[in-house]
């Protein structure tokens, strides 16, 4: 689920807090990211929709969420109909928080060292 080698590197170049504040830029951000997403969904922009399913794989990827940014990747790259975009869009909101939980519990780990 996350890219623990990548974050580790983070934790190198800019100490725990450095990672934990560029997480907690991420969790503030997420959801309006998120919520743009589903409103061109809506809409049926589909150039948009890519650009912005974009935008969030970089953001997860930018934080070890590999899974979920590899998840946005196929919705900015592949064809696929708009059905099975929202299905996707549902389905990656429904397991966020399940990722969210896997990155904060590595942060709390190191805190903890």
């Amino acid at each position: 689920m996350l890219d623990k080698e990548l974050l580790e590197q983070y934790a190198e170049l800019m100490g725990n807090d450095g990672v934990q504040d560029m997480y907690a830029t991420f969790a503030d951000n997420i959801g309006g990211y998120l919520n743009h997403l589903e409103w061109l969904l809506k809409q049926r922009e589909e150039k948009e929709f890519r650009n912005q399913a974009h935008r969030i794989k970089g953001a997860c990827r930018s934080v070890g969420l590999r899974q979920l940014a590899e998840r946005m990747e196929r919705l900015e790259r592949d064809p696929w109909q708009w059905e099975e975009a929202v299905d996707e869009v549902v389905q990656w909101k429904a397991e966020r928080p399940m990722h969210q939980h896997q990155i904060e519990a590595w942060l709390n780990a190191r805190r903890i060292e």
